[in-house]
């Protein structure tokens, strides 16, 4: 049996992001890191888990001074909030792509016949 190789998968997320623990995305113009909340460290998790305010998480996200520019170029914690959703969004989609487990949709067209 083969299992999935890990070191393989984050060397082609590293070398894909740049990073192997943040996402990019882009507003007003600019490009801004946030981190992967799968791939950040448990620390960065624990810390993430204990706050409770919107600004407190997207200013976690980003980091303090990323999100003070962030912030002066008109963003708001929403806009990170929303990023993050997204990114989370494309990565299940990618997961779900060419799985065998799932079926595809020509499979439920042919159940309804």
């Amino acid at each position: 049996m083969t299992g999935i190789d890990m070191d393989a998968l984050l060397a082609q997320r590293e070398e894909a992001t740049g990073s192997p623990d943040t996402f990019a995305f882009t507003f007003k113009g600019e490009q801004w890191e946030a981190k992967c909340p799968i791939m950040a460290d448990d620390e960065w998790k624990d810390e993430l888990r204990e706050l409770s305010h919107d600004i407190d998480v997207a200013e976690h996200y980003l980091g303090v001074e990323q999100y003070q520019r962030f912030t002066a170029t008109g963003g708001r914690a929403g806009v990170v909030l929303l990023a993050v959703r997204e990114y989370m969004r494309t990565q299940q989609d990618q997961d779900g792509q060419g799985r065998p487990t799932q079926r595809s949709t020509s499979s439920a067209r042919r159940r309804k016949r």
